[in-house]
């Protein structure tokens, strides 16, 4: 008898493709997506995201545009990660301001440093009119293990949050937002690195930070993070700069 099981859960039957929309990353393309529901099959998800797919709320999806295949995921080698000197320097200015790893519960303070987060850096994206409830939903709706990892200064105030997604090896920043007010002093790299040094002290293997284009300045920091890799044709590569 001929064996019909799928190989992978990439060829089950499971997926939905989206509607052409706008790119959100480059003028004048157009995006589509191919997204699977793992509410009541989250077993997928380490597979998933093998295969370049981020996780939002209870969706997968994964970039499946027409002539275009600009975006790359983005993942960092966490045993071999090392702080570079530029991150160093960040790291000492920054040291005063420490994380904790609690609950993915929203909270008011958390939604109203979105907000000016989204103020400052992303007027008129695709999340800046996101309300309340929608905020809650995007931090609170998740069928696999997710944390916030929380930034706070010597005085407990706020000043960055990432929603953390954690697998049995694995983690991925599913999104983060800080304080604008510390960009230049490079926040947001502090951020990552305090991730990847949480991450290489409990063992785990690669961080995840989403899709990299080469071409958008605003994704260049991903690079920094290094030994980093890209999928590429099916291929996890290691990136050479």
């Amino acid at each position: 008898m001929i064996d019909v099981k799928p190989k992978s859960v990439l060829e089950q039957p499971i997926y939905m493709l989206t509607k052409a929309t706008a790119c959100p990353y480059i003028k004048g393309r157009v995006e589509k997506r191919i997204a699977t529901d793992i509410t009541y099959n989250n077993k997928v998800y380490n597979e998933l995201a093998l295969n370049g797919f981020r996780r939002v709320e209870n969706w997968m999806y994964r970039p499946v545009c027409d002539n275009c295949s600009a975006c790359k995921s983005y993942r960092v080698d966490i045993k071999n990660f090392e702080l570079t000197k530029s991150l160093k320097r960040i790291n000492k200015s920054l040291g005063a301001i420490t994380f904790k790893i609690i609950k993915n519960t929203a909270t008011t303070e958390h939604f109203d440093l979105f907000q000016k987060y989204q103020f400052e850096r992303h007027s008129g994206g695709s999340m800046s009119d996101m309300d309340e409830n929608e905020f809650i939903s995007m931090i609170e709706t998740s069928p696999i293990k997710t944390k916030l990892m929380e930034f706070r200064d010597s005085s407990k105030n706020l000043m960055g949050v990432i929603l953390l997604d954690i697998d049995d090896v694995n983690l991925s920043a599913v999104y983060s937002f800080f304080d604008p007010k510390l960009s230049k002093l490079g926040i947001g790299n502090y951020m990552i690195s305090q991730c990847l040094i949480f991450g290489k002290k409990n063992k785990y293997k690669h961080l995840y930070l989403g899709y990299y284009i080469g071409e958008i300045s605003s994704m260049s920091y991903k690079s920094r993070f290094k030994p980093g890799q890209i999928l590429d044709g099916g291929d996890w590569q290691d990136v050479i700069n």
